[in-house]
């Protein structure tokens, strides 16, 4: 029985790999800068969700770029020009991008790889499809609290972790001031907004 694995070179799926890990490799780049942006801007929960999605990006990246054969591949693909807005605007542009270049576009990588009898790239086209939708929901999610002025204040108790010194506390506003460290409510963040597991039910 032969053991040659099979080449992607020249395929669908060789492009689909190439793009995939040059719009990873950029939006490591972006959520980068976004997180900057966010943290001038006092809303460090944003920024640690930006930073999060880059770290997962640039690994999301390397699987990509292991995929890759030994050779050159002329790609006609274009540079994501996304501007540097303010937060809210940064995470509108990361929303359409976590959809429509994230998890549709590797859902439809994964039918072309499984079509092309690439089983093992197209499990891991679904899988990332997957993160990417996580990323979109929590970048949504942000971008309603922002605009729902609820991002530090709920109507139902939840759990607030301190960014800094890790003090928590369920409520529904985080301390004016971290009675752990004296950062201010900004450096809070709910850990039901998928930054860590919220506590189990007692």
């Amino acid at each position: 029985m032969s053991n040659t694995v099979k080449s992607i070179k020249g395929t669908k799926t060789e492009t689909n790999i190439v793009n995939s890990y040059l719009a990873e490799s950029q939006s490591f780049a972006r959520y980068t800068f976004y997180a900057s942006i966010a943290d001038k801007e006092s809303y460090f929960p944003v920024g640690v969700a930006f930073r999060e999605t880059a770290n997962n990006e640039l690994h999301h990246a390397k699987v990509f770029l292991k995929m890759l054969e030994n050779t050159d591949f002329k790609t006609t693909t274009g540079v994501d020009a996304g501007f540097l807005g303010d937060t809210v605007a940064n995470l509108q542009t990361s929303i359409k991008e976590e959809s429509v270049d994230g998890y549709e576009f590797y859902h439809s990588a994964a039918e072309t790889a499984r079509k092309e009898g690439f089983d093992d790239i197209a499990t891991h086209f679904d899988a990332i499809a997957e993160v990417e939708k996580f990323h979109h929901d929590r970048f949504q999610l942000l971008l309603d609290h922002i605009n729902n002025n609820t991002l530090w204040k709920r109507e139902k108790p939840v759990t607030w972790k301190c960014l800094v010194c890790g003090y928590s506390v369920v409520a529904t506003e985080p301390p004016v001031k971290c009675p752990g460290c004296d950062h201010p409510y900004q450096h809070y963040v709910a850990l039901e907004d998928g930054f860590a597991p919220a506590p189990m039910d007692a």
